[in-house]
């Protein structure tokens, strides 16, 4: 039987009183308490599946079947693209195994009440965070990197060093372009630019023809940039199947409250 958690659990590992952790859970605005003790406090209540009041717990442990997913609202129809590619893959591996998928309106951040677990594709660390503040559901990005210490959130991404292994094996090292969509989260776009020595991003701003008369070998690892990359051009995708099978796998995890020690995973 798995271990039910108190207020002052919640307060020992959130470094604060209970009186503090009460405040909070209790949404007392008479109380002078900082957003960042407030995270953090929401942050392990989520971790240790602490549920304020017997109506909460009733509902969590209540299964829906359902998943949201966030997606950003974007301008540039590759990313568009790129992001029904990946929720028609999502959709189609969540329904194998008995869950429906719900795109969440992104133009506002709000409690999802109806879903057993929240995903946030490509997205920002900022929006990420104000999900996770929102809500006490699981909550995982993909293609995402969020620091929150503790390691409270999975998150899964694309493996790149597998991804320049196959590029420098068909061209050689150093010897092409990786073309990729422009990512919404700075620490994606970091290390993509730490992992390939060339790297053009692709953020609709450009005229498409220009994006065509790319000089040399290409290989991209997105299937909605393969009309851009030409058919010389390397797919090197290391699998979206399997990477959002991983996704099932750590949202399970997740809504189990199953320990895990590796909580950001690269496929």
């Amino acid at each position: 039987m798995s271990k039910k958690y108190t207020i002052r659990d919640i307060a020992r590992q959130a470094g604060v009183s209970v009186a503090t952790v009460s405040y909070v859970i209790n949404h007392r605005d008479d109380q002078r308490i900082s957003e960042e003790t407030k995270r953090k406090v929401w942050q392990i209540v989520n971790l240790l599946d602490y549920r304020p009041n017997t109506s909460a717990k009733s509902l969590a442990t209540s299964r829906t079947c359902n998943v949201a997913l966030y997606l950003t609202r974007e301008e540039c129809i590759y990313k568009r693209c790129e992001q029904m590619i990946v929720a028609e893959e999502l959709a189609a591996v969540l329904h194998a195994h008995g869950y429906r998928l719900l795109l969440q309106p992104s133009d506002e951040v709000v409690q999802v009440d109806y879903a057993d677990a929240i995903l946030c594709y490509d997205t920002n660390a900022d929006f990420f965070r104000a999900v996770g503040d929102k809500n006490l559901i699981p909550l995982i990005s993909i293609d995402s990197l969020i620091t929150v210490p503790p390691d409270i959130f999975f998150q899964i991404c694309t493996d790149y060093k597998s991804v320049k292994a196959r590029a420098d094996a068909c061209f050689g090292s150093g010897c092409y372009t990786y073309l990729c969509l422009a990512p919404n989260n700075g620490d994606i776009r970091t290390l993509i630019l730490k992992t390939f020595p060339h790297v053009h991003f692709i953020s609709g701003e450009e005229n498409a023809e220009d994006e065509k008369a790319l000089p040399g070998n290409i290989a991209y690892s997105q299937r909605s940039l393969a009309c851009l990359a030409g058919g010389e051009a390397l797919f090197a995708s290391c699998g979206l199947q399997e990477k959002l099978e991983k996704v099932f796998s750590c949202m399970e995890l997740a809504i189990n409250r199953v320990p895990d020690c590796c909580h950001t995973v690269f496929v």
